[in-house]
């Protein structure tokens, strides 16, 4: 009886991507790059090359904590915007993004899903990105810009607030409808 040790099993190629390729923006948008690969593009769907998710539908399986913790840290992407005295449209725009997939995250079953459709940190990427790219005047930013994305920030913490109350209220109903008194 003979056995052969010298079987080895086949290498294979793995694609490895650190960050997405770097646009017309420069090296200032290497923070919304981050957020935007790893809250929405950090993983491939096996057996589908262009579909991705991140940790942001990840995040959401966290009872509580992570609805808010998802949009709190897409929410660091409107500090840059203001850097790059993007409209406060577009920043609100970004921000009700960021609220909208926090607010159906709420859900159980169905905010995993939104996330993983919706990808709000890439979609706030893309119009940040599309914003530096038609030129925009990189004149500093106004006292007002910063109020106006700390203010917007403020309300991103409040609907934190909200997610975590509203998200430990269901989770308890959920606890209490299957454990009963």
């Amino acid at each position: 009886m003979q056995i052969e040790l010298s079987k080895k099993p086949k290498a294979q190629t793995i694609e490895v991507e650190v960050l997405p390729p770097k646009g017309k923006a420069g090296e200032d948008d290497a923070l919304p790059r981050l957020i935007a690969l790893v809250m929405d593009g950090l993983f491939r769907v096996p057996g589908m090359k262009k579909m991705r998710f991140g940790l942001n539908p990840l995040l959401d399986f966290v009872p509580v904590l992570g609805d808010g913790a998802a949009a709190v840290i897409s929410a660091l992407t409107l500090f840059v915007a203001v850097r790059y005295r993007v409209p406060k449209v577009v920043m609100a725009r970004m921000g009700m993004n960021i609220m909208i997939t926090a607010l159906i995250g709420i859900i159980p079953g169905v905010g995993e899903v939104f996330a993983f459709w919706f990808r709000p940190s890439m979609r706030n990427y893309k119009m940040l990105q599309k914003h530096i790219e038609t030129g925009s005047n990189r004149a500093p930013s106004t006292h007002g810009d910063w109020a106006f994305v700390v203010g917007l920030a403020g309300v991103v913490l409040l609907f934190f607030g909200v997610c975590v109350g509203v998200g430990a209220w269901v989770f308890y109903m959920l606890l209490h409808a299957v454990f009963g008194r």
